[in-house]
């Protein structure tokens, strides 16, 4: 996987290469700018700030490491870039509630799950903690001892030392490289997330008049519902999660267990709860078509309460 994406560092590229990465697709903020070209940013502590899709979330060289002397060379911001414009193509159809191809709907999936994986939230929350019990369990000795019997259940012979040796090379790639777990780990988790997505039923909801939703920095949330318990930050696979994406500032994208009722247009409170549930979720900014002092103080009181691997999305018990 990792190798498909790499090349020689030092090999020639005619292409320019893309140093600033948009984190948020651009096309999807602009959704979000008010009428005279403005998002309107917000972070926590700060006063609200105007703004434009162009200047937000991005970072540079965001999705690029080194490894071993070669480069990923834009390969990951280039696969993400035709997985954005597929999806730009195919957004019409999804606000407009059109039905999809089999293609186009695992065209839109995809994007939901990259959309989800490729945030620094993601990186930072869910991937550091990954690494660190990754380097963790590979230091107790058991760990060699056990890879090497399912390797021999499998037919293949590997000696302990060469096991150790690919295990260190990897925790030291590890450690000169923040990105490279979560970079290198996108079209797998990917992929498994967008086969979530592909299994609920889809929806596209409106906000009545007067109601807006907003976006953030990790704009995909998801949520469990089992009768009137909520539980928000439950796994894509749940059978009882459903997947919330705004798309613009009056529709928002539902993939959701069928048996789940949907009204087409959400109530006022109902719109409240899930900009507080999309606040909750994002990480460092929140963008909006308003300047909202209402927002300002949700934001301020909000803004990533619900954190990855703490109080949501939490590991597995081994």
């Amino acid at each position: 996987m990792v190798v498909s994406f790499m090349t020689a560092s030092n090999g020639t590229n005619k292409k320019a290469r893309a140093r600033r990465q948009h984190i948020v697709p651009r096309w999807l903020l602009v959704n979000f700018e008010d009428g005279a070209g403005t998002l309107w940013a917000y972070a926590k502590g700060r006063p609200v700030r105007p703004s434009g899709a162009v200047n937000e979330c991005s970072q540079r060289d965001f999705y690029e490491y080194e490894l071993n002397g070669k480069s990923t060379a834009n390969r990951y911001e280039d696969w993400l870039g035709v997985i954005e414009s597929d999806a730009n193509s195919v957004f019409k159809a999804v606000i407009t509630r059109q039905q999809l191809t089999q293609h186009d709907a695992e065209i839109w999936s995809t994007f939901v799950a990259a959309l989800f994986m490729r945030t620094r939230k993601v990186r930072k929350q869910i991937s550091d903690g990954m690494v660190q019990r990754f380097k963790k369990q590979t230091d107790d000795p058991a760990f060699i001892r056990n890879m090497q019997y399912e390797l021999l259940q499998q037919g293949e012979l590997v000696a302990a030392e060469d096991l150790k040796k690919e295990i260190d090379k990897l925790r030291e790639a590890m450690d000169s490289s923040p990105s490279f777990y979560h970079v290198s780990g996108l079209p797998r988790h990917t992929r498994s997330l967008a086969q979530a997505v592909l299994t609920k039923q889809w929806h596209t909801l409106e906000a009545p008049d007067g109601k807006a939703f907003v976006i953030s920095d990790c704009p995909v949330v998801t949520v469990a519902i089992n009768g009137r318990q909520i539980a928000p930050g439950a796994g894509f696979a749940n059978p009882n999660v459903a997947i919330l994406l705004p798309i613009t500032p009056k529709a928002i994208f539902v993939a959701s267990p069928p048996d789940i009722g949907w009204k087409t247009i959400i109530t006022a409170v109902g719109v409240d709860s899930v900009n507080r549930l999309l606040v909750q979720f994002g990480h460092q900014n929140v963008y909006s078509n308003t300047n909202s002092s209402e927002m300002q103080l949700l934001v301020d009181l909000e803004l990533d309460a619900l954190k990855y691997g703490v109080n949501t999305f939490l590991p597995a018990a081994s």
